[in-house]
């Protein structure tokens, strides 16, 4: 797979959504490199079963779960195919996002709507239906992707920093209501080249002017957000709870 493995999660189940690309796909390939049986969760069946793929070339174990997971029902069952193929579930990573652009007065109710759902509400229901099983199997951890606009504004992103900011809130209140047993934390992405710009057509030269924003002088991978994930959901970071770690090489550490 391209990884130095060295079984940082080993014998651990875990759930990951919107693993069909990206930030998800990488951090499921990641964790199965490390010695996790992964469930691929994701409302997009050939890019979930294309992780799924990856996983097994690369000698891991994974199955792949189709689920809306801003749909109750779905996230159920989502925890109880995952319990059906593994038996037990010790790491959630809640990554799912859907989201469009627009100021106020200019979105469709619809979009915040559907962003909000997709990127806050499905972290409760998935905490609703994870969390009993985790304890079941003598604890565990959660980690919710939020972004470095769950710190700060962007202008017209109305919808989407609303519910980037609101997972700093859940990721603290779970924290309170399940430790010591559970551990939830956030990861917050900078700029991060996933398939999604090529979607939204990001432009070439916006790409490099977001590279020359941050210190590093360039812009994320999947794979930078993974090895945070792993972190947070490894062993290493048994102290760490209720916090969130920013991992946008440095953009935040500047006058935007």
């Amino acid at each position: 797979m391209g990884h130095h493995t060295s079984g940082r999660v080993a014998g651990r189940v875990a759930i990951v959504t919107g693993a069909s690309s990206g930030i998800g796909e990488a951090t499921a390939i990641l964790l199965a490199a490390e010695g996790a049986r992964v469930a691929v969760a994701d409302v997009d069946v050939d890019g979930g079963q294309r992780t799924v793929d990856r996983i097994a070339a690369g000698g891991g174990e994974a199955t792949f779960v189709e689920v809306d997971v801003s749909a109750a029902g779905q996230v159920r069952q989502m925890v109880a195919q995952t319990m059906d193929a593994f038996g037990r579930l010790d790491i959630l990573h809640n990554n799912a996002i859907w989201y469009r652009n627009a100021p106020a007065t200019e979105m469709e109710e619809y979009v915040w709507d559907r962003t909000l759902n997709t990127g806050l509400k499905a972290i409760y229901l998935a905490a609703k239906y994870a969390i009993p099983e985790m304890v079941k199997a003598g604890g565990g951890s959660i980690v919710n992707t939020g972004s470095v606009h769950s710190l700060v504004g962007f202008e017209a992103n109305t919808a989407y920093d609303a519910a980037k900011a609101g997972v700093l809130g859940i990721t603290r209140v779970l924290a309170l209501d399940y430790g010591p047993a559970i551990r939830v934390n956030a990861v917050l992405p900078g700029a991060i080249q996933t398939p999604l710009w090529d979607r939204i057509e990001v432009p070439a030269d916006e790409r490099r002017r977001l590279a020359e924003m941050v210190p590093a002088k360039r812009v994320g991978t999947p794979a930078d957000i993974a090895s945070a994930v792993l972190f947070l959901a490894s062993d290493e970071a048994s102290f760490i709870t209720g916090t969130s770690l920013v991992v946008d090489g440095g953009l935040l550490a500047r006058t935007m």
